[in-house]
């Protein structure tokens, strides 16, 4: 008993360092390009960079897994977290706060499919319990890391800011390391062939990326929006990005409808995403919480809904994990034209607003590909099940 809950301890704690390091960056992004002399689309670009970055390592990441081990893989993953969320702070500062950021992103990729097989092998009579586990330390990783660090970099920089959660995700490593339990089996095999031949696993990823780029670009953006408030405007304003939608998508915890194969949940998360995004792009800064809470509980319903899909329509776990695989590696290869994009924009305009643009296009887009896929995706469900 007591080694299963270390376990899951452990399993929390390292999905938190996957997401606050990351997650510390777009908040910061104003401190770092005013430090460096960046310009706007130099600045949007490290966000883009990031996504692009997960995108790109979520498939080798489960052929890895495959290869040497997932327990082992997450924990050089782990260690990674540290040493490259530190190298963010080093000298020369452009050089490593792109380089820096990047392969800080790539051990975030390519732990996901490890830690995926390690929960449904470590805890096979409780993975619901693990998996929600693991999806709050995801949030809290977020929520923590996009609205604290505002005020750690005001108190002491945003370089010692990095130095902090690259504190907390070495001590995450080497309790990681020294507590879970030994493993070396490698994880089930990737049917990537016949799953990249699978029109399905398209539109899920079409979900997902419509999602991501609304989402990545107005977190990278907003804080240009509201440039000359507090840190702890910023910081508030980051919860209703990002906190205060989790509260009614929990509730999704607790109910038995399918609501990812439900064309009605699409059309209104992308609705919803579209409306906040329209109001930023108009600078209705008096009403950016709300703006940013809508936008924020769009795509957050849009991102559970998606990730739940390949399990749904998946005929085993190892195509299930292809799936997830494919899924990350289109999402966030098509979702890091928005930050840059919009960076594009601001340089080219002299203003920030019209870097809400690439949302509001986004969020239109979540909208129309939810109203069409979720219906197939149901009826390719039966046809397999049949």
């Amino acid at each position: 008993m007591r080694r299963t809950v270390t376990s899951l301890g452990l399993i929390w704690l390292t999905a938190f360092n996957l997401r606050v390091l990351l997650f510390a960056i777009p908040p910061t992004l104003p401190q770092i390009r005013s430090d460096l002399g960046l310009s706007y689309f130099a600045t949007g670009s490290i966000t883009s960079l990031a996504v692009l970055t997960l995108g790109v390592a979520s498939i080798p990441g489960a052929l890895l897994a495959t290869r040497y081990g997932a327990r082992r893989l997450v924990a050089l993953c782990a260690a990674g977290l540290a040493l490259f969320g530190a190298a963010i702070t080093l000298p020369p500062g452009p050089f490593w706060v792109f380089a820096g950021s990047a392969l800080l992103t790539l051990s975030i990729a390519i732990a996901q499919p490890p830690l995926a097989v390690l929960i449904r092998r470590w805890f096979p009579t409780a993975i619901t319990r693990a998996s929600n586990l693991y999806g709050n330390g995801l949030l809290m990783g977020n929520v923590l890391g996009s609205s604290l660090s505002p005020y750690i970099s005001r108190a002491i920089g945003w370089r010692a800011m990095f130095l902090v959660w690259a504190a907390v995700a070495g001590a995450g490593a080497l309790l990681w390391v020294r507590f879970t339990p030994r493993d070396r089996t490698a994880a089930p095999p990737v049917k990537l062939g016949a799953v990249l031949r699978d029109r399905r696993v398209w539109q899920v990823a079409a979900l997902f990326t419509f999602q991501n780029l609304v989402y990545y670009t107005v977190a990278t953006w907003t804080p240009f929006l509201l440039r000359g408030q507090s840190a702890g405007d910023i910081a508030t304003t980051f919860l209703f990005l990002n906190f205060f939608p989790i509260l009614p998508i929990f509730a999704l915890t607790f109910v038995r409808w399918q609501y990812a194969l439900s064309t009605w949940f699409y059309v209104a998360a992308g609705t919803l995403a579209a409306a906040g995004s329209l109001g930023l792009l108009l600078g209705m800064t008096d009403l950016v919480r709300p703006l940013v809470f809508m936008v924020g509980l769009g795509t957050a319903a849009a991102f559970v809904a998606s990730i739940a899909l390949p399990p749904l329509i998946a005929a085993d776990e190892s195509e299930a994990s292809t799936y997830s695989a494919v899924m990350y590696t289109a999402g966030y290869l098509l979702a890091f034209v928005g930050p840059l994009s919009a960076g594009l924009l601001v340089d080219a305009t002299g203003s920030i607003p019209p870097a809400f643009w690439p949302p509001v296009a986004g969020a239109v887009l979540m909208a129309v590909v939810g109203a069409l896929a979720p219906r197939m995706l149901a009826r390719s469900q039966v046809a397999t099940a049949t």
